[in-house]
């Protein structure tokens, strides 16, 4: 499993490179951004478009990450109420383990048939 995932990952990054450098000159051409608010208009200087492309990544990785963390915290809590039921309900056994044993008296045959 682990060779085929070495294997996987080296296709991405090389087809990865492939695509960066066939289109270099694309890659390097500069844009501007613009923002209409109707009350202002803003306008960034010319930054080049793999920026862009690094900087939306960017971005999209942080929220993720953002969400996977909340994610973990909800899980985290979870599980430590779990342990904490478990740990009170292995304390309820051993009081129940030390409890003596009585020995419940049956009735005998002769007063269940009279």
């Amino acid at each position: 499993m682990k060779s085929i995932k070495l294997v996987l990952w080296s296709v991405a990054v090389i087809f990865l490179v492939v695509v960066v450098v066939q289109n270099l000159g694309l890659l390097t051409h500069k844009e501007t951004i613009k923002l209409n608010l109707l009350i202002k208009e803003y306008q960034s200087g010319p930054i080049k478009l793999y920026l862009y492309f690094l900087g939306s990544f960017l971005i999209g990785l942080v929220l993720s990450y953002s969400y996977g963390l909340a994610e973990r915290f909800k899980a985290n809590k979870t599980i430590r109420n779990y342990l904490e039921t478990i740990r009170k309900l292995e304390e309820e056994i051993k009081v129940f383990k030390s409890l003596p044993v009585y020995k419940e008296s049956t009735p005998s045959k002769e007063t269940e048939n009279a």
